[in-house]
């Protein structure tokens, strides 16, 4: 006889919990036909296998400069040289004034001779003066001791001396006053543009004077026995 569907839904539920029942009762008849089993100690579980350290990563060494790359110090031009000029009074309408080179870089830079300057306006337009090597041509003008050989060590500087005769310049519009120089220390050498300290160069369209390159007082090296 079949029973009514309502009558059917216990036993679908009766039956995990028989299945349950029965590996109860299958664990407790094993117990009781090996009572030693009871005291036996659980196997220990195997030990866990300890990680492979990854292997750390080398340091990266900071790129060192190119090889003989005379720019290669911290800001410093890639020509390895920094210019300075400068100005300043001197009596009867003489002007005095110097120029520097500083070398920078990493590399030997040797000078002979003379700078090589070309004079700006305020604007950094070139203005029609002549620069001439030597101070023969400026009246009461320093001294010119004539090219010599010079070594600059990285670190060292040499100067040149400029001398000219005062020139009229123009209060309101600025003509005649040289600001800016362009300076090079050889005809090889990409030259620098560096604005003029203490007043600028009254010089217009006169002579600009310049002695040949000497070691920087403070910079020179210590004579040799």
């Amino acid at each position: 006889m079949r029973l009514p569907r309502r009558a059917r839904l216990p036993l679908l539920v009766l039956v995990p919990a028989l299945a349950l029942s029965g590996c109860g009762l299958a664990a407790e008849l094993e117990r009781e036909a090996d009572p030693a089993r009871t005291s036996r100690p659980p196997s220990p579980d195997p030990s866990p296998t300890p990680p492979v350290p990854e292997a750390e990563a080398a340091p990266t060494a900071p790129e060192a400069p190119p090889a003989g790359d005379p720019g290669a110090a911290e800001g410093c031009p890639a020509s390895g040289f920094r210019a300075l000029a400068a100005a300043t009074d001197a009596a009867m309408g003489l002007r005095v004034g110097n120029v520097i080179v500083h070398n920078c870089g990493t590399k030997t830079l040797k000078l002979k001779g003379y700078p090589v300057l070309q004079v700006l306006d305020t604007e950094r337009r070139p203005m029609e003066t002549e620069v001439a090597e030597g101070t023969r041509r400026i009246s009461m003008g320093p001294e010119d001791p004539g090219p010599s050989p010079l070594v600059l060590e990285p670190g060292m500087s040499a100067r040149s001396t400029l001398a000219w005769r005062y020139w009229a310049v123009d209060p309101h519009t600025g003509s005649g006053l040289g600001a800016y120089l362009r300076v090079a220390p050889d005809k090889e050498t990409e030259p620098q543009t560096v604005e003029v300290a203490d007043g600028g160069l009254d010089v217009g369209e006169g002579v600009l004077g310049t002695t040949a390159w000497q070691y920087d007082i403070s910079e020179a090296p210590p004579e040799r026995s």
